[in-house]
């Protein structure tokens, strides 16, 4: 058994061949963070102003637009 390249402890390999450094993937971590940071604030500052019902309806509508969003390419009739 030998050690590997510096590169290769450092880099994460998966099962389809791709890999990359530890670093990209801290980065894509880090940005990943700040965005979903940043949509959570927003949603909260809207949510903060609705009351109750007022919420209940926005999640029931944000749901249905992302099941129609979803179905919107399959052609398929129940």
């Amino acid at each position: 058994m030998t050690l590997g390249s510096l590169s290769d402890l450092l880099s994460a390999h998966y099962g389809y061949g791709y890999h990359h450094g530890w670093t990209d993937w801290l980065g894509h971590t880090i940005a990943s963070g700040i965005i979903h940071a940043l949509i959570y604030s927003f949603i909260f500052r809207l949510m903060h102003h609705l009351t109750l019902g007022q919420a209940g309806l926005l999640v029931l509508a944000v749901l249905v637009v992302m099941f129609l969003l979803a179905h919107a390419g399959d052609r398929r009739r129940w």
